[in-house]
């Protein structure tokens, strides 16, 4: 056990050290704003972050654990149909959620997608039904594909390498939580650049990383449920994908955007269909760790 716990606090030493050191680093040069060229390009290479680490520690590490990075299609179609839908269908009940509860919120007249179909394609009013449905279906079915291609890098770090590391610790539900937790935390130095929340919250930004944290822990539930049940890195990927392409599709129903709150799953009300589907997974989950190999 010492040997796993070493292994993990070390992986979490690097992965944290490498992109919190070029975020912090962007953060400066760009003023403590998330945008512009630097940051179009630094996102998505971050990703593959907790990857460089995983490599690291499989080379000079003292525990062994089965990977999961290789592509395994026989026999689960269905997880992986799973990860490519059911991201979406969080998105939407999570934007449902939170327009109950805030339905002041909502606008029917999705008048800022029609405001940027008008501006960037010059559609006019009668366009704006189709053109939204078909970034529907773009963003559901097609994008994620393209998107797992980033996420493999934090899939194959987090639930490749420190999950099954942390299973020698803990239960396999603990080990799934703490895994989305540690996940969530790494989000911290761009939560605190407005980065998913902005910054005109209360308690900004300690209240977005909680929240982040919060979002991770129950995404991060499905997404170890994923890789157990598929023995594969992959579908974790694809439904990390899904959710980075589908996320924001409640906003466009928004009036004020993404808040605090919702409508995208991050927000603390938009989360609650996430963390009921956590809460059935970890039902069924191990409740022993794993011994050492």
């Amino acid at each position: 056990m010492e040997d796993a716990r070493h292994d993990a606090v070390l992986f979490v030493l690097i992965a944290f050290a490498l992109d919190w050191t070029l975020w912090i680093a962007a953060g400066i040069a760009s003023g403590g704003r998330i945008e512009g060229a630097l940051w179009s390009a630094l996102l998505p290479l971050s990703m593959y972050g907790p990857l460089l680490a995983a490599l690291v520690l499989l080379k000079t590490g003292r525990v062994k654990v089965g990977r999961g990075w290789r592509l395994k299609l026989r026999g689960h179609v269905l997880l992986y149909l799973a990860a490519l839908l059911l991201p979406t269908l969080l998105a939407a009940a999570g934007a449902a959620v939170y327009f109950c509860f805030v339905p002041g919120d909502f606008d029917t007249t999705l008048s800022s997608f029609a405001a940027a179909a008008e501006e960037q394609l010059g559609a006019g009013p009668s366009q704006i039904p189709a053109l939204f449905a078909a970034q529907v279906a773009s963003s559901a079915l097609l994008a994620p594909f393209l998107n797992a291609l980033f996420a493999i890098g934090e899939e194959a770090g987090w639930r490749g390498y420190l999950y099954p590391v942390l299973k020698r610790l803990l239960p396999a539900r603990g080990a799934a939580l703490a895994t989305g937790a540690i996940w969530g935390i790494w989000h911290a130095p761009l939560i605190a650049m407005g980065y998913n929340y902005g910054r005109s919250y209360s308690g900004f930004p300690f209240v977005g990383i909680l929240a982040m944290v919060l979002f991770c822990a129950a995404f991060g539930v499905f997404l170890s449920w994923l890789r157990d049940r598929s023995e594969s890195v992959w579908p974790s990927a694809l439904a990390h994908g899904a959710l980075n392409a589908t996320a924001g599709i409640g906003i466009w129903f928004s009036r004020g955007g993404q808040g605090i709150l919702g409508p995208a799953p991050l927000g603390l009300l938009a989360v609650i269909p996430t963390l009921v589907l956590a809460a059935v997974l970890l039902r069924g989950m191990s409740g022993a760790a794993e011994p050492e190999s």
